[in-house]
Parts: C-alpha cells; sequence; structure tokens
C-alpha cells in the first residue's frame, strides 16, 4: 500500500493510513494541536515513539532548546536532572524523508504499553502565553482561559475508559 498523500487522506480512514515511515496520527490525543486539522500534530511512529511537530519561531526552536538542555549527556544541572522523571524520555529530532525541512521532536510515547489509556490534557500554571507574547496574545489566551490565573491551571481535554462498559 502507498502511503497517505495527506493528512485528509488520513483522516478519511480514521487516522490510522500511514503518512509516511509508518507514522499514523496520536489515537488518543485529547487536545491541542491534532493532525490533519493543524499543519502541525503529534504522530506515533512505529517504534513506540511520538512526533510532536516543531512550532514556528520563536517557541519550537524554544523547545528544542529545552530539551537538548534537559537531555544532554553532560548535564549536571539537579533541576534538570531531576525534571527527567517527569517527561517523557526525548530521543533527538527527527524528519520525514520527502520534507526533510519538516522538524518533529522524537519523544517517548508513555502510553505505548497501554491497550486503551485513560488521558488527561493539563495546562499547568496561571499563564497559557509565554513572556514574549504581543499585547494582543496575552488579551486573546485570556479571555479564552478567565480561570487560569486564579486557580493555576486548566484541563484540555480528558478521555477516561468506562469500567461498565470498557469503553470510552
Amino acid at each position: 500500500d502507498e502511503p497517505a498523500a495527506s493528512a485528509e487522506e488520513a483522516e478519511e480512514d480514521g487516522g490510522k493510513v500511514p503518512l509516511f515511515n509508518g507514522c499514523v496520527p496520536l489515537s488518543h490525543q485529547v487536545a491541542g494541536h491534532m493532525y490533519g486539522k493543524d499543519k502541525g500534530g503529534i504522530l506515533q511512529h512505529p517504534d513506540g515513539t511520538v512526533l510532536k511537530q516543531l512550532q514556528p519561531p520563536p517557541r519550537g526552536p524554544r523547545e528544542l532548546e529545552f530539551y537538548n538542555k534537559v537531555y544532554a549527556a553532560d548535564c549536571e544541572d539537579p533541576v534538570f536532572l531531576e525534571l527527567r522523571k517527569y517527561l517523557p524520555k526525548y530521543y533527538g529530532t527527527w524528519s520525514p524523508p520527502t520534507a526533510p525541512s519538516d522538524l518533529y521532536l522524537k519523544l517517548e510515547d508513555v502510553t505505548h504499553r497501554f491497550k486503551k489509556p485513560c488521558i488527561m490534557d493539563v495546562k499547568i500554571g496561571q499563564k497559557s502565553y509565554d513572556p514574549y507574547a504581543s499585547a494582543e496574545k496575552i488579551k486573546q489566551q485570556i479571555s479564552k482561559y478567565p480561570l487560569m490565573e486564579e486557580i493555576g491551571f486548566l484541563v484540555l481535554g480528558m478521555r477516561v475508559r468506562s469500567n461498565s462498559s470498557l469503553d470510552f
């Protein structure tokens, strides 16, 4: 079989048509940039990792720099070493052979061992924008998540398995 030529083709088949090198859209994503709806999205790689497409500057390069610092072989920062316990393992970057300029973070899929994982996507902190955000972006984010500054977190999505029906 030929891999799907587009995200739309993958979406038509329930998101399970391989896009490139056997990758498929992450089947249990509950929030964030969804593959096929947004340009970027999270993909499942056949080797058991997930691929998170880097966002445009400045966010994407900052995220890449963060993972490179936290997982540097010579890292001795006690905060970063402690933080590794709570992050997915980082395996560097990956690009599809057909689009070498598209850069993805290659991360451990912490749900890979589960048949029907229960998932919750939570933004933690009082702000959903970065320190360099424009006044317009800050206003947009505050109106989008009005309680975040007050309670310090926001549940963006959740999927929980029902014990009675064994379904979601």
